[in-house]
């Protein structure tokens, strides 16, 4: 099943440079992905009945081409059916109004017990809901997890803020796309023209837990970031190109 809806940007969506910025196109591929749930009685506010939570666990976005303010944009998203017994793999694309592509995305998921927070196995009865899709944004892409540097370029210390707590009671998934922006050196923040976006999610940062620090390094175009808990460990890491 292939799950569309139509969106216009806002001025908001928009940086001081025109471009369309990270953070509204990943806003985007999750309002949809959340819409499609919502549409099978498996979304957000079904929580209470079905006890079912979707939990990111990786994102890969290619920006193929830019989005214009005031225009129309198709969204679509599909599930590509198991990965393993506890996660899934959901792909996305955005059109614009001519049909040409602006937009291809993957992505990794798996399914919580809300109340025990144990993973679920994805049975073939939840594959049948979201009815599978044989089709591939990316070719031979199984989202693997990207891998921690072995050094960093710096850090800056980071001060959680209670808009940035979601329903969930933890950071919200697109903060940490936010946290990588902000790490940047002022020049390539200012200039940045990035077409792949990658995020790999390790473990959540709660409400109660207000600094974490935030890792830079840039090598050869590619930027990482590293986001750590007061504990020090890692729990996300995103790379930039």
């Amino acid at each position: 099943m292939i799950y569309e809806e139509m969106t216009k940007p806002t001025l908001e969506d928009f940086g001081r440079n025109g471009r369309i910025e990270e953070h509204a196109v990943l806003r985007m591929l999750e309002n949809i992905s959340c819409y499609h749930s919502d549409s099978l009685g498996y979304g957000a506010m079904d929580m209470e009945r079905t006890h079912l939570a979707w939990i990111l666990l990786e994102w890969k976005v290619k920006l193929v081409k830019g989005m214009t303010y005031g225009k129309q944009y198709r969204l679509s998203t599909w599930s590509r059916g198991k990965l393993s017994f506890c996660t899934t793999i959901r792909d996305f694309e955005i059109h614009d109004e001519d049909g040409a592509l602006c937009v291809a995305a993957s992505s990794k998921w798996t399914p919580v017990d809300t109340e025990s927070k144990k993973l679920i196995r994805i049975t073939d009865e939840l594959l049948d809901i979201y009815g599978t899709e044989t089709r591939a944004c990316f070719e031979g892409d199984d989202l693997i997890r990207l891998k921690e540097p072995k050094a960093y370029d710096g850090e800056m210390p980071y001060r959680v803020r209670r808009n940035e707590i979601d329903l969930n009671g933890h950071v919200h998934n697109l903060c940490y796309l936010d946290f990588a922006l902000e790490a940047l050196p002022e020049e390539i923040y200012h200039t940045r023209d990035f077409h792949e976006i990658r995020i790999s999610y390790r473990k959540e940062i709660a409400a109660g837990e207000k600094d974490i620090l935030l890792k830079y390094r840039g090598e050869d175009g590619v930027y990482t970031v590293g986001v750590y808990g007061s504990d020090g460990k890692l729990r996300a890491l995103i790379e930039l190109k």
